[in-house]
């Protein structure tokens, strides 16, 4: 949970930033946590509890189905749409 915590306060800072570049460094810091967690929880070969982009509780036949989930299924749906992109 710290994780979450720390992505949405550097989220919020971002939001909350005077000047554009503070809002880079805001987005880029929560993106650095959350990829520091997710290579966390996959080198430790389990999920986790809650979601790592929501904060709301993994579903348990999404947990028992995929033993290193780091994200409910909806978010994880959405992050694959966006990586496709991404990566053309």
């Amino acid at each position: 949970m710290t994780d979450y915590m720390e992505i949405t306060e550097a989220f919020h800072q971002a939001r909350t930033a005077a000047d554009v570049t503070d809002r880079a460094t805001g987005l880029e810091e929560a993106d650095r946590i959350g990829g520091v967690a997710l290579v966390q929880a996959r080198l430790q070969g389990d999920g986790r509890p809650d979601c790592l982009d929501c904060g709301e509780d993994i579903l348990p036949a999404r947990r028992q189905a995929v033993k290193n989930a780091v994200r409910c299924k909806e978010c994880q749906d959405d992050h694959d749409k966006r990586e496709a992109r991404r990566h053309g």
